[in-house]
This record gives C-alpha cells, sequence and structure tokens, in this order.
C-alpha cells in the first residue's frame, strides 16, 4: 500500500537558483563521487547514501547531468578555437595534441596569464550552465516555458574590467606607444611586399603627434602597458580616431572592443554623438565589431592583385581601343 502512495506522489523540481547552481556544478565536476537529485526535499545527495531510498521511492530520486573529462576536453578544445591570440592559442593547442597531464598543462598556461584564465571559468562555466539548463527543460515544464538565460550575469567584458584598468595621462607611456608603432612599422617593411609598404606609411602618417591629440590607454593590473587609442575633435564636433593598437599579448581577448565601448560611452556623456575609425592594414579585421552599432562607411582602401585580375578578369582588348 505505502509504495502504491509512493508511486502517485508528484514531485517537482526545486528553484533554480545560483546557489543550487553552485551544488550542481560542484557535483557535476566531482569525479570521486555520484549524485542524484532528492526532488522530495530539493536537495542534492551521493548515490551511495540513499541506496535503499531509491529502490523504496524510485521515483524520488533524479540522476544529473554528467561531466565527464571527457566533456571538459571538449570544452578545452571549443575554448581554444575561439581564441584569437595566436601565441595562447598555439600554446594551448599544443598542450592539447601533447597527450600527457593535458588537463594540468592547460590550467597551467592560463595561470601564467590571468586575464585568459578569467574567460576560461566564464566560457568553462556557461558550457556546464547550458548542459544543466538542457536538462532542466527535460524534467521540468515550467522551466521550459520560462526558458531562463543560459549565461551568467557577468559577461566577458566585467571580467576585463577587473584585469585591466584605464587612464588618459600618456606622459608615462608615450615612448611605448612610439615603439609599438616603430615595431609594426619596421615588420610591415621588412616584408618586402609592396602593399606591406604602402600600409606602413598609412600607419607612419596615423602615428604621428597631432595637435590636441588625447589618449586612452589600456593597463594590466594597473601598471602592465596593454594599449592604446588616440584621438582628436575635428570640425562639427565630431570624434576622428587617429590610430590604435593592442599589444600582442593582449590581443584576442576582447580588449580593443571593451576599450571603444568605454570611450565612446565618455564621450557621449560629454556631449558628442559620433566618432570616426580608419582601418588600415590588419585592423580592417576588427571592423566586424561596429555591426550592432549601425555604421555609415566613410570611405575604403582596397589592394588589387593585377596577377589574380589578369587571370580572372581577362578580356580580349582591341588594340585600337588605346589612343
Amino acid at each position: 500500500m505505502d509504495n502504491d502512495r509512493n508511486h502517485d506522489i508528484q514531485y517537482r523540481m526545486p528553484p533554480l537558483t545560483d546557489e543550487f547552481l553552485y551544488q550542481m556544478i560542484f557535483c557535476m565536476e566531482d569525479q570521486a563521487n555520484e549524485y542524484c537529485l532528492d526532488l522530495k526535499e530539493g536537495t542534492l545527495v551521493q548515490e551511495e547514501f540513499i541506496e535503499q531510498r531509491k529502490e523504496e521511492e524510485p521515483q524520488r530520486f533524479l540522476e544529473i547531468p554528467q561531466w565527464f573529462p571527457s566533456d571538459g576536453f571538449r570544452t578545452m578544445e571549443k575554448f581554444v578555437s575561439t581564441l584569437r591570440n595566436p601565441v595562447y592559442r598555439e600554446r594551448l593547442r599544443d598542450v592539447l595534441q601533447s597527450g600527457k597531464g593535458v588537463f594540468r598543462q592547460f590550467k597551467d598556461v592560463l595561470h601564467d596569464f590571468p586575464p585568459l584564465e578569467r574567460l576560461w571559468f566564464y566560457y568553462k562555466d556557461k558550457e556546464i550552465r547550458h548542459k544543466i539548463h538542457l536538462w532542466y527543460e527535460r524534467n521540468d515544464e515550467a522551466f521550459r516555458l520560462a526558458r531562463l538565460g543560459d549565461a551568467p550575469e557577468d559577461g566577458p567584458e566585467n571580467l576585463l574590467l577587473e584585469d585591466f584598468q584605464f587612464v588618459n595621462d600618456p606622459q608615462p607611456w608615450i615612448e611605448t606607444i612610439h615603439a609599438c608603432g616603430e615595431r609594426l612599422i619596421h615588420t610591415l617593411r621588412s616584408g618586402g611586399s609592396m602593399r606591406g609598404a604602402l600600409i606602413a606609411d598609412e600607419l607612419s602618417a596615423a602615428w604621428q603627434p597631432q595637435e590636441g591629440q588625447q589618449y586612452f590607454i589600456a593597463l594590466a593590473n594597473g601598471e602592465k602597458f596593454a594599449g592604446f587609442v588616440t584621438y582628436r575633435i575635428g570640425l562639427s564636433n565630431v570624434i576622428i580616431v587617429d590610430c590604435y593598437a593592442i599589444e600582442e599579448e593582449f590581443q584576442g581577448l576582447g580588449l580593443m572592443k571593451l576599450m571603444v565601448e568605454l570611450l565612446a560611452q565618455d564621450l557621449y556623456e560629454k556631449g558628442f554623438i559620433e566618432m570616426i575609425f580608419t582601418f588600415v592594414g590588419d585592423s580592417m579585421k576588427i571592423e566586424p565589431m561596429f555591426d550592432d552599432v549601425s555604421p555609415i562607411s566613410v570611405s575604403k582602401k582596397i589592394s588589387v592583385p593585377l596577377d589574380h585580375w589578369n587571370s580572372n578578369k581577362k578580356v580580349h582588348k582591341d588594340p585600337d581601343c588605346f589612343v
């Protein structure tokens, strides 16, 4: 009779609070023990302590989603594939292909660079939370209808704010900024291509000090130069961005996007309503960063390889067409 009554009981999933999520993540990552959800109490319990109760009330207990080492490895692979920083992307790829002590080596590389380590924790946390949300949807109609968000409240921009500080005083960093430009220009000119030389000329002109130029500088941990933006006020109170760069070590973290967002917010609060960027060479890669704010094209330069043109676009010319 008691067993029949137990089968009639309708258990519900507990609220998916932040505290409960943290407990779930801890249990999923604990490779030494197995856990399940006690639907009656709304708590997570180790399976070894409730074997008899599971036999007596099977509907009361629900297995939690599994997080195997293989899940962790796939998450590391996905994370590395998202990195745009070539230095750390290749280091982490080498670790993943090494075959020995992969998890420890991976953590060691991240530990050397705290901003990247924070991004990894954020990325992994988001992946695990997504798996938990899918599990909730399969087991709870109310949750399926509510469709709670997958991401933690703090996005990657907030994580970067913890690792970087921003200053306007350029004096301690002028030589560093000039050296950054000289390295980039030298690399382009020493490549031996005409295209590289033309880009170097454009950058060289942009890097020259301008009257009324102002600086926005990013510092890692408040002391190490990470990147900068220089700008000035043009006609009609339009902000003209002259040049910008992120040191190689800090590229691919979203730092330039964060700097532009902070600078744009500050300038808007001061009454400015428009900012003009120029893209030269590799900086064209960041142009999609502005897609969600409906940018208006002012001008754009392209380089056309004539050998490709002649091989793909060749026409039968009439000798008399040239006067």
